[in-house]
């Protein structure tokens, strides 16, 4: 992806909630079970790191093992409820709610047993990588 410092509508202006669904994929690159993503915006910023926001959409009792990314990312969330699981303790996040996960920090994100609709969370990345890729994020095994 090239830099762009100009303001491009067809690529800058994303809909997150009409846009097209990619499964989301493991390390290994076998599909996520009941998650599934919404690309949103992603740009090279000046500094040469990827920017980026996505929709993440997860069914009733899909979740994200313990894993790091690249970089620091926020994630807001849009609808249902779920748990995002920082240092050994899980934290209940509802309609609203932003959560900062700092760089390389393991953690995981889990549905909540008592919801019976997706859990829908923005994911805003630094840097960002796409949604159908491999390496957005590495599985953290306990030894």
């Amino acid at each position: 992806m090239s830099h762009h410092h100009e303001f491009d509508a067809t690529r800058h202006i994303q809909n997150i909630l009409t846009n097209s669904t990619l499964k989301m994929l493991e390390p290994d690159g076998t599909p996520l079970n009941g998650i599934e993503g919404v690309p949103g915006v992603s740009e090279i910023i000046d500094s040469g790191i990827e920017i980026g926001a996505d929709r993440i959409i997860m069914q009733p009792g899909s979740a994200f093992e313990l894993h790091t990314h690249p970089g620091a990312h926020i994630l807001y969330v849009m609808r249902a409820a779920g748990f995002i699981h920082v240092d050994g303790v899980d934290y209940e996040m509802t309609e609203g709610d932003t959560v900062y996960v700092p760089a390389r920090f393991a953690h995981g994100v889990k549905t909540n047993p008592e919801v019976d609709e997706a859990f829908e969370i923005l994911s805003f990345g630094v840097p960002h990588l796409p949604i159908d890729s491999s390496e957005r994020m590495s599985v953290v095994t306990h030894s």
